[in-house]
């Protein structure tokens, strides 16, 4: 059964999310198919209970690191999520040459890697991307049919050679989205309508002002976007 959901947001009312320190990780570190060593951060949440926590996995933009993540990593935690914050490969501590088809490899490592964690609920697993990043998480959640949710943080119909909109069209059609974009950034919400229309499974696609892009929506619409993300979030894993 198809759901639709598609919001302009022309002034956003939510709850003041106060500014929170970053709770402590452990360093996480993956072996890619091809050897690469891949490197991030690994949050739980203060109190796990034994039946473990659902968990996500973050992934940056081009030309950023995992730190851009910073400003919404407390709010997961603090909500009961645990968090793998990556470097993608090319970036950050993970570095190397940047390959976008071996990145797609990558995501589904991470997924496996995170469903090993102690205190990880391994069937309640969700991807948040970033501009190409979140290509991957739509590519990478499509791929894994345990994964519960993606939510694309300014997705195009293609980065790089990264195309998503199948992925949202078939691979996500008995799961879910979350698309998010800024109106004046005008390669995604023209990719966001795109996969928005011709999608089949429960889809959102929500619209801010401006042109912010990727994890730069963090600097202008944080509280929003957190509230945003977290409802969607929890509705999700509450059906799952």
């Amino acid at each position: 059964m198809r759901q639709f959901i598609f919001l302009l947001v022309i002034l956003v009312f939510a709850l003041p999310i106060m500014a929170q320190e970053m709770p402590a990780s452990s360093p996480a570190e993956a072996s890619a198919a091809d050897g690469l060593a891949l490197k991030g951060d690994f949050y739980l949440p203060a109190d796990v209970p034994d039946e473990g926590v659902p968990a996500l996995l973050l992934m940056h933009m081009l030309s950023s690191k995992r730190d851009a993540y910073e400003p919404l990593i407390p709010a997961l935690v603090e909500a009961g999520y645990a968090v793998l914050n990556v470097d993608l490969r090319g970036h950050g501590e993970t570095g190397d040459s940047r390959d976008w088809e071996a990145a797609l490899v990558d995501v589904q490592t991470w997924l496996d890697w995170l469903r090993e964690q102690p205190g990880v609920q391994d069937e309640k697993i969700a991807i948040i991307g970033a501009s190409i990043g979140s290509n991957l998480a739509l590519i990478g959640c499509a791929n894994d049919e345990g994964c519960i949710t993606a939510i694309a943080l300014s997705p195009g119909l293609d980065y790089m050679g990264v195309q998503p909109a199948e992925a949202v069209q078939e691979g996500l059609r008995r799961r879910s989205a979350l698309l998010i974009a800024s109106v004046v950034d005008r390669e995604s919400a023209t990719g966001v309508r795109a996969m928005f229309s011709e999608s089949n499974g429960t889809i959102a696609a929500h619209l801010y002002p401006g042109f912010a892009h990727g994890t730069e929506l963090f600097r202008d619409s944080l509280e929003s976007i957190t509230t945003l993300i977290l409802n969607w979030l929890n509705e999700r894993f509450i059906e799952a």
